[in-house]
Parts: C-alpha cells; structure tokens; sequence
C-alpha cells in the first residue's frame, strides 16, 4: 500500500506531510510525495523548475517539514510531474500512475460556505481521485 501526499511549500502542505508521515509510520507503509512543476506562478504557488538544483531545494522543503513535524526518520520518495496548463490533470494522472491507496492534501481553513463550495483544484481532486483522499487543515495559530 502507497500513502501518497501532494507536496506545496505553504503552511496546510506542510501539515499535510507531517500528517501522512504520520499514516505511513503508524501502518508501516511507504510514503510518497507528489509535486507538479511548472514553468510559471500560478496564484500563490512558487515556481520550481525541472533541474538538479530545484529539485535538490525541493527535496529540502520537504525534509524540513518532516523535521520540523517529528518525522525526520520517514523514508519517503519523491514523484514530479510536469503540466501543459492544467496541473490538477497532471496531478490525477501521478496518483493513477503510482498507483495510490490513500492521497492527503492539504487545504486551509474555511468557513461553513467555503466547505460548501470548495477550492475548485481541491473539488476536482475529490471527483477524479479513484483512491480515498484525506483533507488536513493548516494548524490553528498558537494563542
């Protein structure tokens, strides 16, 4: 069995990490990390390019929040995928690819209207995902 989880370098992608280094330790399953590069910003998304250097800056992002989580000894590995303008698509066909058992992603906090409709990248995941998705909050912020 494959824990997959969708990498980006925000606070709720980096809570979605610790949390499947956390299903994959407690089911002693192997974990793989997801990331769509693309050449360009698309929103608030940093761009991270396809050579040795971005993917070794990649790698580092990831590790840190697995150390920063608890996790540091999690073996995982990492998949990229480049897009052609749809990176949610690109997304999908890495998850049918690896061959996923369970996919965590990472949303930020909503309020019950924005439950409702949902982030569309996120909506579309949960519609094209064969494999059962688990949704993971950024943390509250320290009172």
């Amino acid at each position: 069995m494959t824990i997959a989880v969708v990498h980006k370098d925000s606070p709720e992608g980096r809570a979605a990490i610790v949390a499947a280094a956390r299903e994959s330790v407690g089911r002693s399953e192997e974990l793989l990390v997801l990331h769509v590069l693309d050449d360009v910003n698309i929103g608030d998304t940093v761009s991270i390019g396809n050579t040795e250097n971005d993917r070794a800056a990649l790698r580092g992002e990831i590790q840190s929040a697995l150390d920063a989580g608890g996790y540091s000894e999690t073996k995982w590995d990492l998949r990229t995928t480049e897009h052609d303008g749809d990176p949610v698509t690109a997304l999908v066909n890495l998850v049918h690819g690896a061959g996923v058992d369970l996919l965590i992603v990472g949303t930020r906090r909503m309020s019950p209207i924005g439950k409702f409709l949902l982030e569309r990248p996120l909506q579309r995941l949960l519609l094209e995902v064969e494999a059962p998705i688990l949704v993971v909050k950024e943390p509250l912020p320290a009172e």
